[in-house]
């Protein structure tokens, strides 16, 4: 594939300047452009690199002028714009999306297990002898303290949000938690994850 990427330069602030006579046509209207290296993807600047660089030409004859007090002086007082590291920036803010998405996803799963309610599905992670095996168990009843859920009927190798079509749950095959080993098997990594409001879709609603 190809991707279009590289440094580039970008003008980031023109001045006007009236204290520098013109070599040429004597003249003291002159035009100070600041520029600045970015680097780029797919043309999106990524940050900015180098070092900044001017021109400086004559707005009556349009002659070149050169003068590194002035180019040092604007390139000095210039400040890099922010949107040289737009790439950066989306990054960053990804990145605190992502923090702020797994906080918060983590919290929710928090509420599921300390308030169970009927039909939440937990995937559970165990052993089977070296292997990892995650399972999912489906709360059928509570009754006070005691939650009573139902296993389902297939092992994965890997963690999963959803049953695989010939999977279901066995409404016989029930094992009852407290609510308490329920919090402290979340603490303990043992339930992955919590799953409330889902579809159809999921497999969630098969039982057997």
């Amino acid at each position: 594939m190809f991707f279009l990427k590289g440094t580039r330069k970008a003008r980031i602030k023109t001045y006007q300047h009236h204290d520098r006579q013109c070599d040429d046509c004597k003249d003291f209207d002159l035009t100070i452009k600041v520029y600045k290296d970015y680097f780029h993807f797919w043309f999106i600047p990524i940050f900015a690199n180098g070092i900044k660089s001017t021109t400086i030409k004559c707005n009556n004859c349009g002659a070149p002028i050169r003068s590194d007090s002035l180019s040092k002086e604007y390139e000095s007082k210039t400040r890099i714009p922010f949107y040289l590291y737009t790439g950066v920036i989306l990054i960053v803010l990804l990145v605190a999306a992502g923090g702020a998405a797994g906080a918060w996803n983590h919290y929710e799963r928090t509420q599921f297990v300390s308030n169970p309610q009927v039909g939440d599905v937990y995937l559970i992670k165990g052993k089977e002898f070296t292997l990892t095996i995650y399972y999912f168990v489906r709360v059928q009843h509570i009754n006070g303290d005691s939650v009573i859920a139902s296993n389902n009927h297939i092992g994965y190798l890997e963690t999963t949000s959803a049953m695989s079509p010939d999977d279901y749950f066995v409404a016989d095959k029930e094992i009852a938690y407290t609510k308490t080993q329920i919090k402290e098997m979340f603490e303990k990594g043992m339930i992955s994850d919590v799953v409330r409001d889902y579809d159809t879709a999921t497999g969630f609603t098969r039982v057997r």
